[in-house]
């Protein structure tokens, strides 16, 4: 596809206003979201009665474990000798070649951007936002356990099927190779904050409202809930 033809594809979101909209609006809905789980009446539309201050937000020590994580999460995906997918590096998005470089900023200007062997795109949409979920997850019940002895039954089952969806995930992982973000959207920062930051800190608000909300559950309820998933 010529840089023409793609530029002709329709603009989502709003175009670049909707776009420019959602780039504040997506982090501040996910830092919403946290807090909300956090707060007493745990309300969705309720403002939260305690703002964190910048101090309480910034951990340089925090940033280096995010920097080794993710270097971790390279080095095992690079370890598997395969065969690895070839692209052209002129390859574009159809959506993310507007003209418009906040627009193509967000909905991302190149559809696989390589690294030699690295894609970018497929390593960010499983392995760093699902399994840090997981550990997020984890976290939350030692933190519960902590608290108040042992890990509630709730707190166990949301982890035990969580995992057992993000083991699915990650066993089949080359199913992500036919899925829209793979062979139609491009990797801007919708797909990086999505994969990066959205996953984990959102996907893990269950186990968040568990801890600072314990839901009492009995064990003929757990029961039906483990027939029912």
């Amino acid at each position: 596809m010529t840089s023409r033809e793609a530029s002709q594809a329709p603009l989502e979101f709003g175009g670049p206003l909707g776009v420019a909209a959602l780039l504040i609006l997506l982090p501040a809905t996910m830092f919403h979201l946290l807090l909300a789980a956090r707060s007493g009446p745990a309300r969705l539309l309720a403002l939260p009665a305690y703002l964190p201050g910048l101090e309480e937000l910034w951990s340089p020590w925090a940033l280096l474990l995010l920097f080794i994580w993710l270097g971790l999460q390279v080095a095992l995906y690079l370890l598997p000798a395969r065969k690895a997918l070839v692209a052209p590096a002129s390859a574009l998005a159809p959506g993310g070649n507007s003209g418009n470089s906040m627009y193509d900023f967000f909905l991302g200007r190149e559809l696989n951007p390589r690294l030699g062997s690295f894609d970018f795109k497929y390593f960010c949409e499983l392995r760093p936002g699902l399994i840090g979920w997981v550990f997020i997850n984890l976290a939350l019940l030692m933190q519960e356990a902590e608290l108040r002895g042992s890990p509630s039954l709730a707190m166990w089952l949301v982890n035990g099927f969580q995992l057992l969806y993000v083991g699915d995930a990650l066993w089949y992982e080359e199913s992500v190779l036919t899925t829209m973000d793979i062979i139609h959207d491009g990797f801007g920062f919708m797909l990086v904050f999505g994969d990066l930051a959205w996953v984990p800190f959102t996907y893990s608000l269950q186990a968040q409202f568990l801890l600072y909300h314990p839901q009492p559950l009995g064990l003929p309820m757990a029961l039906l809930i483990c027939l029912l998933k």
